[in-house]
């Protein structure tokens, strides 16, 4: 009787001892989970991932530490990251919904729009589409060059949320590419109506402008949009870039060079910004300085026959007719390229 009380009085201290053990690493493991929460909230993004990973780790399925895991990563735009955190999370949780639209967002932006499709379809089916998810669905129509099913669904979204400035904005794009000028045009100003003043819009709207011929219009918004990139350290060389197009496009090639200068100045590699200068110096009387633009345009982007083209007719025009031959050869040969679909 003693000595089974002794086994007994052992027996509860180990199972006392494990008790601990277990509260313990569970204590252990809430923390970092909790941890990982508040870093993810105070956008500490890198530190969220690597406590939400621990926390999955000591407690490998039972809590959200890999979704969140994704979540973290995605902020971070380390997408192939985030995309096997998600599908580690839905081995383990097969109808989650939120990691499937996250999953599908992901893959959109690693570009697998069909594999996107899947996923948000699957999401779909448990749980109803927010706006923003409709309009990553669209924009996967647009990778596959489906502008039409882009279109329905970019026009979904608005209709789930009107003050979605990214859809309105993206619609006006899909209209544009497919020549639907009106309906671009009522996009864009919905899209300025939420965020005046926008670089991106103002050009945008602006290319409609002068897709309708609205000269006056386009001369006017284009003008807007490059005050608004000027003030704007982040702007890109865009703004700039179509104006000057236009302006050129309408002979008045003195008032593009400053656009251009501005445009080479945001973005020095940009080959057909050089192009443009190129050409439009060539246009005001300065051969020389046209073909050094025209020169560097053809090394930015060696394979573009219009480059070549346009430096051949720049040297045919200052008389150097050697080269201008040999440009405008290799700018034929370079259509041929293209149009046979392949090299040679």
């Amino acid at each position: 009787m003693v000595i089974l009380c002794e086994r007994m009085r052992c027996l509860s201290v180990v199972g006392i001892l494990l008790f601990a053990a277990v509260f313990t690493a569970w204590g252990q493991t809430a923390d970092l989970y909790e941890q990982g929460h508040e870093a993810f909230s105070a956008h500490r993004y890198s530190d969220a991932v690597t406590l939400f990973a621990q926390a999955e780790k000591a407690d490998s399925g039972h809590s959200d530490a890999l979704l969140f895991e994704g979540k973290a990563l995605v902020n971070l735009g380390r997408f192939s990251e985030a995309d096997r955190a998600l599908r580690q999370y839905l081995v383990l949780h097969p109808d989650a919904a939120d990691a499937l639209y996250l999953l599908g967002f992901v893959l959109h932006r690693e570009n697998d729009p069909r594999d996107s499709l899947d996923k948000y379809t699957q999401a779909a089916r448990l749980s109803r589409p927010q706006s923003d998810d409709l309009k990553i669905v669209a924009l996967d129509y647009v990778l596959l060059n489906d502008y039409p099913s882009a279109i329905r669904w970019m026009e979904k979204a608005v209709e789930f949320d009107s003050r979605n400035r990214e859809a309105w904005y993206a619609l006006g794009r899909c209209y544009y590419t497919q020549s639907r000028f009106a309906e671009a045009e009522h996009a864009f100003q919905q899209t300025l109506a939420l965020k005046p003043s926008d670089v991106k819009t103002e050009t945008n709207l602006g290319l409609v402008y002068e897709m309708e011929n609205r000269i006056a219009d386009a001369d006017q918004t284009y003008g807007k949009a490059v005050a608004l990139a000027k003030a704007d350290s982040q702007s890109n060389e865009w703004p700039y870039l179509n104006y000057a197009s236009f302006l050129l496009e309408h002979d008045r090639a003195a008032d593009a060079i400053p656009m251009l200068d501005l445009s080479i100045k945001a973005a020095p590699r940009c080959a057909d910004c050089h192009a443009k200068l190129g050409r439009a110096l060539a246009s005001t009387g300065k051969p020389d300085q046209a073909i050094a633009e025209l020169r560097q345009a053809v090394e930015l982007s060696p394979q573009d026959p219009k480059m070549h083209y346009e430096l051949g007719r720049a040297y045919r025009a200052a008389g150097v007719i050697d080269k201008a031959k040999e440009e405008l050869a290799l700018s034929a040969k370079l259509y041929g390229t293209r149009a046979s679909g392949g090299t040679k």
